[in-house]
């Protein structure tokens, strides 16, 4: 069951139910199969323009590592392909959200926090 507070998103698909999510593992995966770094793959999230069709099946394949490892690249795709693009866009998107909250409320997200009046460094 997806559980928006843990960074996870529901995604259904025809009569099944995926739950996708970028946690650390699954964001190692990503980088790792695509060859890029997170901060890249964001920037590429926000250019459609830009958007490979490997790359949006391995954002599907990547989020479901958590919840639905027996899904490999290929089912993936298919995955992809039977819910749509912009099913699959939304629900990836929610889910990048999800896994980095201080970015999407932080134009800055390498930015020190503020320090309390007293305190040393």
């Amino acid at each position: 069951m997806a559980n928006p507070h843990r960074g996870s998103v529901a995604f259904n698909v025809g009569d099944r139910a995926y739950t996708l999510s970028f946690s650390i593992n699954a964001i190692c995966e990503l980088e790792e199969l695509l060859g890029q770094p997170v901060p890249q793959i964001a920037a590429t999230l926000n250019k459609p323009e830009e958007i490979r069709m490997t790359t949006v099946r391995a954002l599907i394949w990547a989020a479901l590592r958590d919840y639905h490892e027996e899904v490999d690249l290929k089912e993936a795709g298919a995955i992809a392909s039977e819910a749509g693009m912009p099913a699959v866009m939304e629900a990836i998107g929610r889910a990048f959200q999800l896994a980095f909250p201080e970015a999407a409320d932080n134009a800055n997200p390498r930015k020190a926090p503020a320090r309390k009046p007293g305190r040393a460094a």
